[in-house]
């Protein structure tokens, strides 16, 4: 049996592929709403269970659902919507979302990834990188603001933007030393900073932005982050460009990383200029290697992992 889930603010609607009298139907996105879910499910032995991402709403529900040792899949908003065009969907109702959720798990099952428990120290570090980021987003239209404010009689308007500039400053400057003490209490940061052209942030995304299943995997991280290459061909036009179907926040990090990386990495710096003579541009020799750096990072990842659990195998008597 399969259920899907539609989370929404309020409530969270459940479905399955086959009859479940015992499932509720609709249920509130609250502590006890979900303990009821969970309950109901449970009883049920699901072989998966399907819900979309959606921001922060279906969090406590994943959470909640790992810690009952049950099998779940999130999914992304854009899969669904494919399928629900490829099945000739009508109706969107929560109902029926709910319903191609569980059709989605029945007939991927094979493709999709396992949600795994997110450590508490990467958890807090998703919410700090989140919110740095949104800092860094009104740092920028703040300064914006104040150029097109300098060009008009507003000298008032100018001061209050610059008071504002030095107050984001000042958040930005905690939120960053607040990111870099979770850092040093988790392991992978060190691998992943060893790299060269990564640093502290850049670090910090990676871990609070991939997935747990995904940490490791240099293939699975690329597509994540859709750094991966699409190939388009059709007649005579035969072409790949950057996938960008994937997570934008970590993009942005390798891109910066990537600059930092050609400039001080002798390897890289040498790829990118053979990339550039071999008639890429500029910009796609960048993005290409920010492919391969984080192909390289989920190597060193999965290197240092296998080595930590070989030294950590007990001796034999």
């Amino acid at each position: 049996m399969f259920i899907g889930i539609d989370v929404g603010c309020t409530h969270l609607d459940l479905a399955a592929s086959a009859a479940a009298p015992a499932l509720p139907r609709r249920v509130p996105n609250t502590a006890e709403g979900i303990a009821r879910l969970v309950s109901a499910v449970t009883r049920l032995s699901p072989t998966l269970i399907v819900l979309e991402a959606t921001g922060v709403y279906h969090q406590p529900l994943v959470a909640t659902l790992l810690a009952a040792e049950l099998p779940v899949a999130v999914i992304n908003p854009a899969q669904s919507a494919a399928f629900r065009k490829q099945h000739l969907g009508r109706n969107k109702t929560d109902r029926a979302d709910a319903k191609l959720l569980a059709r989605f798990g029945e007939l991927h099952q094979a493709d999709l990834r396992r949600a795994e428990p997110q450590a508490p120290d990467v958890a807090r570090l998703r919410h700090l990188v989140g919110y740095r980021d949104d800092l860094v987003a009104q740092q920028t239209a703040a300064r914006n603001r104040q150029h097109a404010a300098s060009w008009t009689d507003s000298p008032l308007v100018v001061a209050w933007l610059a008071d504002d500039l030095a107050q984001l400053a000042a958040r930005l400057t905690q939120v960053e030393r607040e990111i870099a003490t979770v850092l040093a209490t988790i392991p992978d940061s060190a691998v992943l900073t060893a790299q060269i052209g990564v640093g502290t942030m850049t670090a910090a995304a990676v871990l609070a932005y991939l997935p747990a299943g995904v940490l490791g995997n240099p293939k699975a991280a690329a597509a994540y982050a859709g750094v991966h290459p699409r190939q388009e061909q059709s007649g005579h036009r035969d072409r790949s460009r950057l996938s960008k179907q994937g997570c934008p926040a970590i993009r942005r990090y390798l891109y910066l990383a990537a600059m930092s990386a050609i400039r001080f990495d002798p390897e890289i710096g040498a790829w990118y200029r053979s990339l550039r003579a071999r008639g890429k541009a500029a910009k796609s020799a960048l993005c290409a290697v920010a492919h391969k750096l984080l192909r390289r990072l989920m190597g060193r990842l999965r290197q240092a992992r296998a080595a930590h659990a070989t030294i950590s195998l007990p001796l034999a008597a």
